[in-house]
């Protein structure tokens, strides 16, 4: 697949992903499984053993600023599930950092 198309399909990947949220935020588990899906065909794309680490680590930090930020009162999620956050957050957080990458893999060739 040429780098063009592989591009494409990140930013096809992503705007469902927001997408989704926007249009089923109500329903947690199925934006959980909408993005699940997306995470695992983006993450295919590649197949980059950095990217995956880049999604976890994103996942993982950015639930846990959310929970801090939370916490201490910065905003709150209508549909928390756990730990006030909602059980797609942690998916958005690694889908979006798999996107910022290849933005700016893509403008820096």
């Amino acid at each position: 697949m040429s780098g063009k198309n592989k591009y494409r399909l990140t930013n096809i990947f992503a705007v469902i992903s927001l997408a989704s949220v926007a249009a089923m935020w109500g329903s947690s588990l199925m934006v959980f499984a909408v993005l699940l899906v997306m995470a695992v065909l983006m993450l295919s794309i590649e197949r980059s053993k950095e990217e995956v680490k880049t999604f976890l680590l994103c996942s993982v930090c950015g639930s846990i600023a959310e929970y801090i930020a939370i916490s201490l009162g910065a905003w709150t999620y209508k549909n928390p599930d756990i730990f006030n956050i909602p059980i797609w957050l942690p998916l958005l957080w690694g889908i979006a950092s798999v996107f910022i990458v290849r933005v700016y893999n893509n403008f820096s060739k």
